[in-house]
């Protein structure tokens, strides 16, 4: 009886213990052997440049050598270009009060910024900011990138859209995992050299994903860049429970460095990634 008695007693506890640690992940995530642990990718700072602490920012964008930007918030979303060096703005397009400005991508000379809970995909002549047409989509609107063909967007979940660009047909989706399990929280993207980038939302890294099988293949630690790099005062963004987060990352293809920065940071980071 004692050991029928303990043996029910142990696998009481290993329950409440399974279910307690599946409390800390989503519903549905497990351990995956297949997927290997991700890469920490190496880089080097290489430049700071200063950025609007007013910026929101949900998208960075290089397009013939400048630098775009999209920001969010009702009421103050923008769509922007920003002179690198200084942090100024050229061209500064604001949104209407009914949108939340999101990610941006640029594809054959068609600029693309998503609007967050508003099923709104907004097209724009990218060296004018002229609107030329709006285009519903499904979900909401996280991060947008391209391959070159089809646009890749996200919504907050582990879950990668893919689709045509004329029309927004569903081509396929990627469901990204790390070795632990699903990866939700996917925002900002940028596609470079045949894989996607992700931010991640209230994470400090950066990930590199494989868009064959949706595997996490590396790693970009960003942990206390803002307070090592930042030269102000950041108490700020303590006041804002939005602010700080890591959001918007760039490729500049003429350069071959990524930029990184946050909503309401006070810095543009220039990173060169090591082999």
């Amino acid at each position: 009886m004692k050991k029928i008695f303990f043996a029910a007693l142990i696998l009481a506890f290993n329950q409440c213990n399974t279910v307690e640690n599946q409390g800390k992940r989503t519903s549905g995530d497990v351990t995956s052997t297949s997927i290997p642990k991700p890469a920490v990718i190496p880089y080097t700072v290489v430049n700071i440049y200063p950025h609007d602490t007013a910026a929101f920012s949900q998208g960075l964008e290089f397009y013939k050598g400048e630098l775009l930007e999209s920001t969010g918030l009702y009421g103050k979303s923008t769509l922007r270009k920003v002179d690198v060096s200084t942090g100024k703005l050229l061209k500064n397009n604001p949104l209407d009060e009914k949108y939340f400005g999101e990610g941006i991508t640029i594809l054959h000379d068609t600029l693309y910024q998503l609007t967050w809970q508003e099923h709104e995909i907004l097209i724009y002549n990218p060296e004018t900011f002229q609107l030329i047409r709006k285009m519903k989509w499904n979900y909401d609107g996280w991060g947008i990138t391209n391959d070159g063909t089809s646009l890749y967007m996200t919504d907050g979940s582990d879950k990668i859209y893919v689709v045509r660009p004329y029309d927004l047909k569903l081509l396929k989706i990627i469901s990204v995992s790390d070795n632990i399990g699903p990866l939700n929280n996917l925002n900002e993207l940028e596609y470079i050299n045949g894989s996607i980038y992700a931010n991640r939302l209230e994470y400090d890294y950066i990930v590199q994903i494989n868009p064959a099988n949706g595997f996490v293949t590396g790693t970009i630690n960003l942990k206390d860049v803002l307070q090592q790099y930042s030269k102000i005062d950041l108490s700020y963004i303590k006041t804002n429970p939005n602010g700080a987060v890591l959001n918007g990352i760039a490729w500049n293809p003429s350069t071959k460095k990524m930029f990184v920065t946050g909503k309401l940071w006070p810095i543009l980071i220039e990173l060169q990634l090591q082999p």
